[in-house]
């Protein structure tokens, strides 16, 4: 089994190509000696983004995603990248002309723009209209030698090529809907339909895993290992990853880069179990898998045709699950970058296991904990009175918090609780509401990790302070 994964660099690593890694790391782990290669197709030199091989090497690695084979790690079949293999290229272009698989094209940018034009005013599809496919092969080959040219394949008129999908089954399309493509262009680059098919062949690739927008260029791809004589590989075109309106998964959806979920907080575990399940069921209930637990249990013939919507929603949830499958040590290392340098991290350790069960990102825990952090709160009087109260009750409500915890010892969330408690109950105010006004004064948020605990952690003279602070403020 060798499988590969062979993005563009144009741009930084998307999380669609992500998924369809994902299923191209599945084959190649689960038989013995499966291997998977990254090649980088590089040349639409035009589109080419400094820090886009980072951006591929960081965003993988993030998700734990190693290969075999590829630009920094060599293997027996490099060069894995597609500039670095122009040779190879002109070389098999050659080829198919002298076998008359492919012939010599001297049509200008001009020529072609005016035919495109004819072609449109009246209606027909435009494409290439073999101008120079009957030229006599040694007149043609004596002016290559000294006219810009392309090669282009010699596509036959008649007949259809087929392929029988592993997801979409069989696939046929007529020759005469194909034109004679560009295979290699006037500066000696090759097009991707002629690249991509002399690299899987020349590295081995065993299974082609890759998107469904490429299917419409499949056909494209069989002429040119037909032109050849090539076996085919069996392919399988994946569904895209879509947005919620049913439209491939774009930057007008939100966040679509690896490196922009990786800062919002999301573990590469959460990232990882999502994203398999998008086209992909196990055929049970389960939905929690581990990357070697989805090695395991993924399969090719489970793979949907129709696309899975991406859902920001159920991502949080996968989020929140393998944030709290982790120990409170691992998720302590994990929140260093998402904190304060200067935060006491002895004090952040002690409220991580509190906040666990609230978190959906990890960028969400500075504001959960920053309270314990702050050496004045800016309150919000809309959140110190419970509905249905006024500022003067809540006053006297928090006077007599204030007064029961200013003589608590020890000053535990145990007693704590009690003490607030005994106060409601003295009050005639429900424990609900009265914590309310008490965490909106000690944390300055309606929401947060367990408010005794949160007390005792904060300590009685800070807690007291705030206390003070809220009644002065809804006293004025």
């Amino acid at each position: 089994m060798r499988v590969r994964f062979a993005p563009s660099p144009t741009g930084s690593l998307h999380i669609g190509s992500v998924r369809t890694t994902l299923y191209n790391y599945f084959m190649a782990r689960q038989g013995e000696g499966g291997k998977l290669i990254l090649r980088i197709e590089d040349t639409d030199q035009d589109r080419l983004v400094p820090g886009a091989i980072d951006s591929i090497y960081d965003g993988l690695h993030w998700m734990g995603i190693r290969w075999d084979e590829g630009p920094r790690e060599g293997g027996g079949y490099g060069p894995y990248v597609q500039s670095e293999r122009l040779p190879i290229y002109q070389e098999h272009a050659a080829r198919l002309v002298t076998d008359g698989a492919a012939y010599f094209c001297f049509c200008t940018k001009e020529r072609l723009e005016q035919m495109r034009a004819g072609q449109r005013a009246r209606g027909e599809i435009t494409r290439y209209d073999r101008h120079c496919r009957n030229i006599p092969a040694a007149e043609a080959a004596a002016r290559a030698k000294s006219e810009a040219h392309v090669i282009r394949l010699t596509v036959p008129e008649d007949g259809t090529i087929a392929i029988d999908d592993l997801v979409y089954g069989h696939v046929e399309w007529p020759l005469r809907s194909i034109e004679d493509q560009v295979l290699l262009k006037s500066d000696g680059f090759p097009t991707y339909q002629l690249a991509v098919v002399i690299d899987d062949h020349l590295m081995e690739i065993s299974h082609v895993f890759r998107g469904e927008d490429w299917l419409p260029s499949t056909p494209k791809h069989l002429l040119v290992y037909r032109a050849f004589g090539w076996d085919v590989p069996p392919h399988a075109h994946l569904p895209n990853v879509l947005g919620p309106d049913g439209k491939k998964l774009a930057k007008r959806h939100g966040a679509t880069k690896v490196e922009e979920f990786r800062t919002e907080g999301y573990l590469p575990e959460a990232m990882t179990n999502y994203l398999a399940l998008i086209g992909w069921s196990p055929g049970t209930e389960e939905e929690i898998f581990s990357l070697d637990e989805l090695v395991q249990r993924w399969r090719i013939d489970q793979v949907q045709r129709a696309g899975g919507k991406w859902d920001r929603d159920r991502l949080n949830y996968f989020n929140g699950v393998w944030i709290r499958r982790l120990s409170d040590d691992e998720l302590l290392r994990r929140l260093d970058p998402f904190l304060p340098a200067e935060w006491d991290r002895a004090l952040v350790q002690q409220v991580v296991p509190l906040i666990k069960e609230r978190m959906r990102t990890l960028a969400e825990a500075k504001d959960l904990v920053a309270f314990l952090f702050a050496d004045t709160l800016d309150h919000d009087r809309s959140i110190l009175v419970p509905k249905k109260k006024e500022a003067h009750e809540t006053v006297t409500a928090l006077s007599r918090s204030t007064v029961a915890l200013r003589f608590l010892e020890p000053f535990s969330a145990e007693r704590i609780e009690q003490a607030i408690g005994a106060v409601a109950a003295d009050a005639g105010w429900s424990v609900r509401d009265l914590t309310i006004a008490i965490r909106a004064a000690v944390t300055g948020r309606k929401i947060g990790p367990p408010l005794y605990a949160s007390i005792a952690l904060l300590g009685k003279d800070r807690a007291l302070e705030r206390l003070e602070a809220a009644q002065e403020l809804l006293a004025a």
